[in-house]
Order: C-alpha cells, then structure tokens, then sequence
C-alpha cells in the first residue's frame, strides 16, 4: 500500500508541461497565459531575457521532472502576445 501512494505522488509532468505549452494559442496576452498555466510548474514572470524583439520567460519549475537532457524550457513573447516555446540543452 505505501509503495502504491509513493508512485501515485511522483507523477511526472514534464510530458504534460510540454503539451500545455505546445497547445498554447498563438497571441495570447501574458496575463491569459499566466492563468492558464497549470500548478504543476512555475515560470519565471519578473525576469524575462529579451533576445531581440521578443521576451523568453523562463519555465523555473515541473513538478516530478523526468528529463535525462537536461532541457530548458522557455515562453516567447513578442509585443506581449505568445508566439512559442523555445526548448535548449
């Protein structure tokens, strides 16, 4: 029994960090993404790198990660509207 609650509270959410932000509308203004963003991540708001024209908000946190790259994960913006995600090694 115990070993079948530690399971169930180690799920990983990587794959379904990747999805919510694969599935984001093209446009969307900062503040509906920011609602939108679901509580098994937290995304660095206050500190965006600007490359270029746009705004590469930083994905700081998925709960269960499970990812042997070692990628990171980033929301565009350009002109405060969602463009796509960036992922880096």
């Amino acid at each position: 029994m115990i070993l079948s609650l530690t399971i169930i509270s180690c799920k990983n959410y990587y794959n379904d960090t990747i999805h919510w932000m694969d599935n984001l509308e093209g446009g969307l203004d900062i503040e509906s993404v920011q609602k939108s963003a679901p509580n098994y991540i937290e995304i660095d708001w206050e500190n965006p790198q600007t490359v270029g024209n746009q705004k590469w908000y930083f994905v700081t946190i998925i709960k269960g990660r499970n990812d042997p790259l070692g990628m990171s994960h980033y929301l565009v913006f350009e002109n405060n509207k969602y463009q796509y995600r960036e992922s880096k090694k």
